[in-house]
């Protein structure tokens, strides 16, 4: 049995502070969110959705984990603008010669991790 994996479809992430996470993703991003309410805002990112969530008993919050990787073309820039806007340097960069790419995670003011790479 075998099926095709594409791109990441959504990505999300939990806050316990809702409204800064989105001013936070707003200004970050560059972007207004296509969904918004009191428990849940949704921003698109490319092809990607970025939803920002309140944590629950299934879902509680904390750093760390799995992190998806946003292709970039260069994160230097997202390093600096995540700085800028208050988030910092979790990880990285890291040069991965085997795929000719860097990496880097970011950490929001709210303790998400997100990951982006580029060419090297």
């Amino acid at each position: 049995m075998n099926f095709q994996v594409k791109e990441f479809a959504t990505i999300r992430i939990f806050s316990n502070d809702l409204k800064r996470s989105r001013e936070y993703y707003e200004k970050f991003f560059g972007l207004s969110p296509v969904e918004d309410s009191e428990f849940f805002v949704s921003f698109k990112v490319g092809q990607t959705n970025l939803d920002i969530t309140v944590p629950d008993q299934k879902n509680p919050f904390s750093t760390g984990g799995s992190v998806g990787y946003w292709l970039v073309d260069d994160i230097n820039l997202v390093l600096k603008k995540a700085e800028l806007l208050g988030g910092k340097l979790y990880r990285g960069p890291l040069k991965v010669l085997e795929i000719q790419r860097q990496i880097l995670q970011i950490q929001d003011p709210f303790g998400n991790v997100l990951g982006f790479e580029s060419p090297l």
